[in-house]
């Protein structure tokens, strides 16, 4: 397998992050409401770090649908920490992905691979959608709010809002109307197979509500220009204050 097919399997995990709104006629009370619904700016905002486990299938060009088991961790705003095991022809492929800062190290099966410039930018893009998501930062300087009005997400309705920050892309999130959770998450990024601009939609459903209150999503589809390219089944999410520096380092 070539390795650029590795390069964007760390992106797995920021889908994680917890969210919750419900519809509202200006972007500002989405966002108050989900915040509050959600169990508070106090709880969201100082669980700033999360690990999770999940399986699924992964659809890689040139190979097919590939099962694979993920664990993650992560600390905001830049550290991130991803192993990985694929099941390819019979034999099972280690992708470990370790970011801490400007620093990021690929290795394949314990060897270190190269990484392209091309992947460094995705890796910011991908921390701003995380950032998106956890919906608390949105009140700070410099994100603008917009609402994109009302669509459907596999057949449920929901209403979106823009959000748009200079020097970023804009990402737009839909929230269910009925229930007010995160229906997808979607923005322009690159594909770090094809080296092409594509639409990225990141869709979780099936919430549960963790011992401490959060909405926590069971399951997370990925689609890539309309293609799935990722089905996850979350089995454990946990969510911290902070994490030791350490955690991000082999």
């Amino acid at each position: 397998m070539s390795r650029s097919r590795f390069l964007f399997l760390f992106t797995v995990a920021f889908v994680f992050a917890p969210v919750i709104a419900r519809a509202a006629d200006e972007p500002q009370d989405i966002i108050a409401k989900a915040i509050k619904a959600h169990g508070g700016e106090e709880l969201i905002t100082k669980n700033k770090a999360g690990q999770s486990k999940t399986k699924g299938k992964i659809h890689l060009p040139g190979v097919g649908e590939v099962e694979y088991t993920q664990d993650v961790s992560y600390m905001i705003p830049d550290k991130f920490k991803d192993s990985m095991e694929l099941k390819i022809g019979g034999k099972s492929i280690a992708v470990l992905t370790l970011i801490n800062g400007d620093k990021m190290t690929i290795e394949v099966d314990g060897k270190a691979i190269d990484v392209p410039a091309g992947a460094k930018d995705s890796i910011k893009e991908i921390g701003h959608v995380m950032q998106v998501a956890r919906l608390v930062t949105l009140k700070e300087k410099g994100y603008e709010l917009s609402i994109i009005g009302d669509d459907k997400v596999d057949g449920k309705k929901v209403v979106g809002v823009r959000v748009t920050k200079k020097g970023q892309k804009d990402v737009s999130v839909y929230f269910d109307k009925e229930t007010g959770l995160l229906a997808k998450l979607e923005f322009r990024t690159v594909d770090q197979v094809s080296g092409n601009e594509i639409t990225e939609e990141r869709m979780p459903s099936d919430y549960a509500k963790n011992k401490d209150g959060l909405q926590v999503p069971k399951k997370v589809t990925i689609k890539r220009d309309g293609k799935t390219f990722l089905e996850a089944e979350v089995l454990e999410t946990k969510y911290f204050e902070k994490l030791d520096d350490a955690d991000f380092k082999k």
